[in-house]
């Protein structure tokens, strides 16, 4: 009988959301920046995977963009822009449902090793190794670090490695943003959709097809209770 040693997490809608708390919107960047919104939106859209992949940072992503819209960017302004994104995914991390936590370290009092996988841009990942959230993990695997992202395999792979257990030994938890849930059933993980933040937005977000669902952190330590008893009976 299959015994899992690893639960991997994604990041944003999972352990943390963006949902519920004020957002420095493209809207109000572009404001900021004097330049036009649709022309703002259509280059940052497009410079997303070099943002994801660690080939731009979110300020020389900024200046590309006003460079782009013939309107440089000074460095005071530049700086305000940053801080207020900075403010804004710190907060992400400011309302943590608190079942997380406890969620955490019960998959600690196992005796099973955690991890994050996550699709995180420069701010992001700066905002994240500030937090108290980082210290619950055994691993972290940033897509901006590594220069990889989900839901390509080597991503899954590089977090299986360093957890130093097998693709098969691990489950994956996530919201299902960025096809995750199918990257991460492609190299062999078994894959749980979380629901328990996007539960809370305007239109929640169904089950997807194929995936055993948790509709709050505490339903994940079921599950690894089922597991367990599965392992002892067999």
């Amino acid at each position: 009988m299959k015994k899992y040693k690893a639960v991997i997490f994604d990041l944003f809608e999972t352990l943390v959301t963006e949902w519920g708390h004020e957002k420095y919107t493209k809207r109000l960047m572009s404001e900021d920046l004097g330049v036009d919104i649709d022309r703002f939106a259509t280059i940052w859209e497009g410079q997303e995977q070099d943002r994801y992949i660690g080939s731009i940072s979110f300020e020389e992503s900024i200046r590309e963009i006003c460079q782009k819209c013939n309107k440089p960017v000074d460095e005071k302004t530049l700086s305000a822009v940053t801080e207020k994104r900075m403010k804004t995914k710190s907060a992400c991390f400011e309302h943590i449902n608190p079942d997380v936590f406890t969620m955490l370290d019960l998959i600690k009092n196992f005796g099973m090793k955690t991890a994050i996988v996550s699709n995180c841009s420069s701010e992001e990942v700066e905002v994240l190794k500030k937090s108290k959230l980082i210290h619950h993990f055994d691993e972290v695997v940033l897509s901006f670090e590594v220069h990889m992202q989900k839901p390509d395999s080597e991503i899954y792979e590089e977090a299986s490695k360093r957890l130093g257990v097998g693709l098969k030994e691990c489950i994956f938890v996530g919201d299902g943003g960025s096809n995750e849930l199918e990257g991460a059933r492609n190299v062999g993980m078994k894959a749980v959709q979380a629901k328990w933040y996007t539960n809370q937005f305007p239109k929640k977000r169904g089950n997807i097809e194929g995936f055993v669902v948790a509709e709050n952190p505490l339903d994940i330590i079921e599950l690894l209770k089922d597991e367990q008893e599965r392992k002892y009976k067999a």
